[in-house]
């Protein structure tokens, strides 16, 4: 097996240059595209932002002059973050707020202090996660952790800042996970919350499918924003610190032959600067383009979104 495991790196290396140089043929065509597009006078709230693929995007944003509002929570991470933002706009001021997503009611307690300084918000982009090969860890909030940044605290975010996104002039929300790339989640009707059934992969399949349900409801109950849910690609970030030492060695072995931040940045801005993301609801993949839902969307997305209705309803406070 110790044999294997340099071929297995080679040979994974050598798929993501590939898949990389055929995406690399478009990335010219999306900088020119997004090249005279001008954000100044918009704010964007990048939860996740302080690293990854938050801080991309990010960037992107900062470069078109939008007011970037970081959330995340290393405020070491963040207030650097706000330090890089400010040397790529002209005129817009950044800043970063401390929350850890983890919890909905952290969730609840920062967009209400935000809404009460702020009359609108025009894009809320949702990147936050975690890679690990641990079970089912519930939080104090008897939500697996996992889940809850993958897909719950996502969707609190979009709740409790829903009344400021309907105010601005083409809002957007854009979940960055995996579009258009996991399977469906079989599960979602006798164990909605993988209490009896988690396993790693079914955790991937739930948030994925999940975030591709949420997109399209939403957009059906608040026509006035622009739902995206999008997939990044391999992108060279520090994702997996929290991997096993061995599978954090071999995903840094790689990581050079991924798509750089800045790349990636630039791909995801398509969900909010394109016009073809104006309106109702999209999957999104790698390279910006329009993505389709699984088979099972159509059959699970009442009981989905009735399920994840009642999560919300019984952890975060009444509004």
């Amino acid at each position: 097996m110790n044999k294997l495991v340099p071929s297995l790196i080679a040979l994974g290396g050598v798929a993501i240059v590939y898949l990389n140089h055929q995406a690399n043929m478009s990335l010219a065509t999306v900088r020119a595209k997004h090249a005279a597009v001008s954000l100044a006078g918009k704010t964007a709230i990048v939860v996740g932002g302080t690293a990854g693929i938050g801080a991309g995007i990010a960037q992107r944003l900062a470069q078109a002059d939008a007011s970037v509002v970081i959330v995340g929570r290393s405020k070491q991470r963040g207030e650097e973050m706000v330090k890089t933002l400010s040397t790529l706009s002209k005129t817009a001021k950044h800043e970063f707020i401390p929350c850890d997503g983890t919890l909905l009611g952290n969730v609840a307690t920062f967009s209400k202090a935000y809404a009460a300084g702020h009359e609108r918000l025009d894009y809320l982009v949702l990147t936050q996660g975690i890679a690990t090969t641990q079970g089912r860890t519930e939080t104090a909030e008897g939500i697996d952790e996992k889940m809850s940044l993958h897909y719950y605290s996502r969707m609190a975010y979009i709740r409790t800042l829903l009344p400021l996104l309907e105010r601005a002039d083409d809002p957007r929300v854009l979940t960055v996970l995996s579009a258009g790339v996991h399977k469906p989640y079989t599960g979602y009707s006798t164990d909605p919350e993988l209490k009896t059934t988690y396993s790693l992969a079914n955790a991937a399949y739930a948030a994925g499918f999940y975030n591709d349900i949420a997109v399209e409801s939403l957009a059906l109950e608040h026509p006035a924003v622009s739902f995206i849910h999008a997939a990044p690609g391999t992108i060279n970030t520090n994702w997996g610190t929290e991997l096993p030492l061995l599978l954090r060695g071999l995903v840094r072995m790689i990581q050079p032959f991924m798509r750089s931040l800045q790349d990636c940045g630039e791909y995801m801005a398509s969900a909010l600067m394109d016009p073809e993301y104006h309106g109702g609801w999209s999957l999104m993949d790698q390279n910006g383009n329009k993505t389709h839902p699984t088979a099972l969307q159509a059959e699970a997305r009442a009981a989905v979104w009735a399920s994840t209705q009642a999560v919300l309803d019984r952890v975060l406070p009444p509004s």
